[in-house]
């Protein structure tokens, strides 16, 4: 998936760890503030001998004390990332977070795309997967239902950005094109009698040269 500065990285990576947890979808505290992986990002917690897998959908950063609410901090010419140049207790007064939909798990018996029988323990590692895990991962499409029916998420950007995150990765002989045009029918039937969701969702991932009509033939 794509790091926070919008490069690809090719290996997973530790982004954060579990700090509120259920079944169908956990919190994590980033690693580094202001860091949290972008949304659509596939991750994982490994949990020995099970894989749990979730898309992000959400973030946002406040104080770590309860109550606490940041103060304005820029003065005198002092702004933005010179804020927190001049103030460097920030980083320990403030950490980022971000939200995870549970959308499957590995076990002994192979990949499956609906929730695992447990929920990922606290003060586990959340980890951004790697490229092959992705494209393993994503290869069946069952779980869009779970981002689609998601409470409280902005769902339609969730599983654009998501979409488009698998395409930019997807390895020859398909590729990024035979990949949306897959995801686009798959959404289609998950939102058949939904025309407006399904118009906004094509709108998001379909690339310039290519109509809705022809996601969906």
């Amino acid at each position: 998936m794509e790091t926070q500065n919008g490069s690809a990285a090719t290996t997973s990576r530790r982004a954060g760890e579990v700090v509120g947890t259920s079944v169908a979808e956990f919190e994590a505290q980033a690693s580094k503030l202001h860091a949290a992986p972008p949304i659509g990002t596939l991750v994982s917690v490994r949990l020995d001998p099970m894989t749990v897998y979730a898309v992000v959908a959400g973030s946002w950063t406040d104080g770590i004390d309860v109550g606490a609410r940041p103060v304005l901090r820029g003065r005198d010419g002092c702004e933005d990332a010179q804020i927190y140049q001049a103030h460097p207790d920030l980083e320990f007064v403030l950490r980022t977070c971000f939200r995870s939909l549970v959308v499957g798990f590995r076990d002994g018996s192979g990949r499956h795309q609906y929730l695992p029988p447990i929920a990922v323990p606290i003060h586990y590692s959340v980890t951004v997967c790697s490229h092959d895990e992705v494209e393993r991962f994503a290869a069946e499409m069952h779980y869009f239902r779970t981002l689609l029916e998601a409470q409280n998420a902005p769902n339609e950007d969730v599983i654009a950005t998501h979409i488009r995150l698998v395409a930019s990765i997807s390895s020859p002989p398909r590729g990024p094109s035979e990949y949306l045009v897959r995801a686009g029918r798959e959404v289609a039937t998950l939102l058949r009698d939904d025309h407006q969701r399904l118009r906004a969702i094509l709108q998001r991932i379909r690339p310039a040269e290519t109509s809705s009509s022809s996601m969906l033939a």
